[in-house]
């Protein structure tokens, strides 16, 4: 659930403007010498490749005020360079910093996938899906399916949701599993409400969104009692 709660602040951060992130691209490392050097190898490495530095320096930040060991932030600096790099391969070389962002945020859960990402991407070529990504991965977070999350949102954001419906739902699931209710009821009473909007959508040939209970189970292949 914390997880949940992490990628909702990283949600809202995604409407800060572009100078406030700016303000925060510098490595202020107070480590041994030897970490410094590394983790402004890596930084560097990730500006020359022309993605945002924000993600690493956050996951320094964070390790140095846990005072977590060197070498875990160093690992954790690099895996979020390397996410970056798949997030951008996912959601084309021209997208938004903020949007790469998102999708390596996305891509640190379990269950996020970069085929995910692009299936988002597909449903909005042109503007930001920072917001989307996000709720995507709060949803896989607070326990809906990953395959599940990417479709419901990407037929919202197909059917036209702005923002503020993405975040809300992403939220009012969040709340509702905290307080205890099973992740796939809150789910289905919160779309009630966006339902009219994705009524307006063909139902996709692979899985309809809105189809929330879970498949029946699969007869077995072979005859009872054979190996």
């Amino acid at each position: 659930m914390r997880r949940a709660l992490a990628l909702a602040l990283a949600i809202v951060g995604a409407f800060a403007p572009a100078g406030a992130a700016r303000a925060q691209d510098s490595l202020a490392y107070s480590g041994d010498r030897e970490t410094a050097v590394q983790l402004s190898r890596i930084v560097d490495d990730v500006k020359a490749k022309g993605l945002p530095v924000e993600p690493v320096i956050a996951k320094v930040r964070l390790g140095a005020l846990y005072r977590t060991p060197p070498a875990r932030i160093v690992a954790a600096a690099q895996a979020a360079a390397a996410r970056l790099q798949v997030a951008r391969e996912a959601l084309g070389a021209s997208s938004a910093p903020a949007d790469i962002a998102a999708g390596e945020s996305a891509l640190s859960v379990n269950g996020v996938t970069r085929d995910m990402l692009r299936l988002i991407r597909s449903a909005e070529p042109t503007r930001s899906v920072a917001v989307p990504i996000g709720v995507m991965a709060q949803l896989v977070a607070t326990g809906v399916k990953p395959e599940q999350a990417a479709e419901i949102v990407t037929r919202l954001v197909r059917a036209r949701a702005n923002n503020g419906q993405l975040v809300a739902l992403g939220n009012a699931v969040n709340q509702d599993v905290a307080a205890g209710a099973a992740v796939m009821s809150s789910l289905e009473t919160r779309l009630e409400t966006l339902r009219p909007l994705l009524a307006r959508m063909p139902s996709s040939n692979a899985a309809d969104a809105l189809t929330l209970s879970p498949a029946p189970a699969s007869p077995p292949t072979n005859p009872k009692g054979r190996p």
